[in-house]
């Protein structure tokens, strides 16, 4: 942990590419619907009593083995570090004024240093603050700012920013206004999620990210993404709340897992076979808790398990309480299709299944052939996705959503005088 000194090095990022006005919205602006009971987004631990974090500081990124990825920005004859405080009373993090060498997707500490303070302006200081910081058109705002430096090429001013923007965070966490804040939302938008979720990432899957190549194709075993609004619009159409249980059987990394319980605030939990995205879920799970703590958020408890879906009893016993499952089963064979329909029969009425690939055939009826089917159990309806909802293609789809409900299936027996 770093001192709160306000003299310490601190702070800043690369260049922005909009100056679209961000005022925040008062009323909530969320990615989940106002359904469901209301949620606390403040973590009481962390800001009655703090205690000190674990997890791995930004200057970790670009530093050490990573360092020959990065240079200084501008021909800089020396490395600027900064500190830069976040929301919970205590902790700050460490960069590295660095950008990555050529162009490459590796890690830009610049530029998340600049859309962390962002997210910290919009959501944790008070409206008139907030607004203040986020109107493009104020020139003294951090993000005006942040702006003229990268054009000026200017790394003292970077510094100067983040020392400004910590002075600010401080005050208001001193006077309660943080804290007051956050006590008064229930949901988080987006950009919020994916602020923390991309840290979390970043920190421990983007450096092993070509471990995850590693697959056979034409197997069950062939990785990828799910996308961050994708995944959000699936907690919509589910009404999915922090009450439930959320399972994702073949988590990879586990993105999807760590957004559930930090979108909505449930339970969350997945399950996963090959070892090197198990490897890389065990980082995450490992940095997420910190991650949110720092963030001073009260987010829901991660489960990430390693084995086969179709065999961990684990899992099973889960699934029996499981409120929403997600199954990214495009490239699963039809015979591990056909096993996952069998587990289905355990979950409970209610209970939500969705798919990228139909369990109930499109047009199935019932029939007095095949009135014991297991797809009768469910009601599915069919939605469309756009290419940019996952990582494998450049081509819209369908996923399906599959509810358990006995209500056709009893209706038909009924009908037809069978038990």
């Amino acid at each position: 942990m770093f001192s709160d000194d306000e003299d310490d090095d601190s702070s800043d990022i690369g260049a922005s590419d909009s100056d679209a006005s961000r005022k925040r919205i008062k009323s909530s602006v969320s990615s989940i619907e106002d359904t469901g009971p209301r949620r606390t987004l403040a973590s009481e631990s962390v800001w009655k009593d703090g205690g000190t974090l674990r997890f791995v500081q930004a200057q970790e990124l670009t530093s050490g083995n990573q360092e020959s990825k990065f240079v200084r920005p501008w021909d800089g004859q020396e490395t600027r570090s900064v500190r830069l405080r976040y929301p919970n009373t205590k902790e700050s993090e460490r960069f590295e004024l660095k950008l990555p060498k050529g162009e490459t997707d590796d890690y830009k500490p610049m530029e998340d240093l600049k859309e962390t303070v962002k997210q910290i302006c919009k959501h944790y200081l008070p409206d008139d603050v907030a607004d203040r910081e986020s109107d493009a058109e104020n020139i003294e705002s951090f993000e005006r700012r942040f702006n003229r430096a990268w054009q000026r090429k200017d790394v003292d001013e970077y510094v100067e920013i983040v020392k400004d923007f910590n002075r600010l965070l401080k005050k208001h966490i001193e006077n309660g206004a943080v804290h007051r804040e956050l006590m008064r939302q229930q949901h988080m938008d987006l950009e919020w999620v994916k602020r923390i979720l991309d840290q979390t990432y970043a920190r421990t899957v983007s450096p092993r990210v070509e471990t995850l190549r590693a697959y056979k194709n034409g197997s069950d075993n062939v990785y990828g993404e799910l996308l961050p609004r994708f995944v959000s619009k699936i907690f919509q159409e589910t009404h999915l709340n922090h009450e439930q249980i959320f399972v994702d059987l073949g988590s990879g990394v586990g993105n999807v897992v760590l957004q559930a319980a930090l979108e909505v605030g449930c339970d969350s939990w997945g399950i996963e076979m090959m070892p090197n995205p198990c490897d890389l879920a065990e980082l995450q799970a490992k940095e997420f808790p910190a991650r949110a703590k720092l963030w001073g958020l009260n987010v829901g408890a991660v489960r990430l398990l390693r084995g086969d879906f179709t065999e961990n009893q684990e899992i099973g016993a889960v699934l029996k309480k499981a409120d929403v499952v997600l199954v990214n089963n495009q490239a699963f064979t039809p015979e591990l299709n056909d096993r996952l329909m069998s587990m289905f029969l355990d979950l409970k009425e209610g209970c939500q299944v969705v798919s990228l690939r139909p369990f109930v055939p499109e047009g199935h009826k019932i029939t007095m052939r095949n009135a014991d089917a297991a797809c009768n159990m469910f009601v599915q309806t069919k939605r469309e996705y756009f290419s940019n909802s996952v990582s494998w293609t450049d081509r819209n789809g369908n996923y399906y959503i599959a509810k358990k409900d006995f209500g056709q299936l009893k209706a038909f027996k009924r009908k037809h005088g069978l038990s």
